[in-house]
């Protein structure tokens, strides 16, 4: 007869999954194939390259086999989380200008604004300090240690900036909800009779 009074195990995370060696030989591989100009032009090796993919999840992801089609933006990103200037102003330069047009489409001037800003605020968030990595509204800011490669670059990158935009927006929103001027205001109606004269 089992015992009812079966204690419970708390879950305990101590840091990241080790990719399998499976999926450790097939980057490898492709590292001295298909991504091998790519870590040239970073100066990357190998190891830093799973390095980089085990810190970042890949092991928990679905389908870690596509990292393989994204090899060299992995290899960039890892370049630029080590503070290579040149892999920065590189990632600006190719991306930028398709991240700030297409951001303009979408939310007109403030996205081209927010667009330019975006890079200042994923250098912070990837080389700053644990503390600087958080945004004023309490948002994070984008770090490229959380790239897994299971997408072009481009897009990851095009993630964060929207989702910034639009976090943005939904925080200045509710700070305009929560005045007591609005006549929507979700402040409380016993608050303002209080505070009216």
């Amino acid at each position: 007869m089992e015992n009812s009074t079966a204690t419970r195990r708390d879950v305990v995370v101590r840091g990241p999954v080790p990719i399998g060696a499976d999926v450790d030989a097939m980057v490898r591989r492709a590292c001295f194939a298909s991504a091998a100009e790519a870590l040239a032009m970073f100066r990357v090796h190998p190891d830093e390259i799973l390095t980089h993919l085990t810190q970042a999840g890949l092991a928990v992801a679905s389908r870690p086999e596509r990292v393989l089609q994204h090899l060299d933006g992995v290899a960039h990103a890892v370049a630029c989380v080590r503070g290579d200037a040149a892999a920065w102003t590189d990632l600006a330069n190719h991306h930028g200008w398709c991240l700030e047009r297409a951001a303009m489409d979408q939310f007109g001037i403030e996205g081209a604004l927010a667009a330019r800003r975006f890079w200042i605020d994923a250098r912070r968030g990837t080389l700053g300090a644990p503390d600087d990595r958080v945004r004023d509204d309490g948002w994070p800011l984008p770090r490229l240690q959380w790239y897994a490669g299971l997408r072009p670059l481009r897009h990851w990158l095009a993630d964060r900036l929207f989702g910034g935009i639009e976090a943005r927006w939904e925080s200045s929103q509710r700070e305009r909800l929560d005045t007591l001027s609005n006549g929507r205001s979700l402040a409380s109606p016993a608050v303002h009779a209080a505070t009216a004269t």
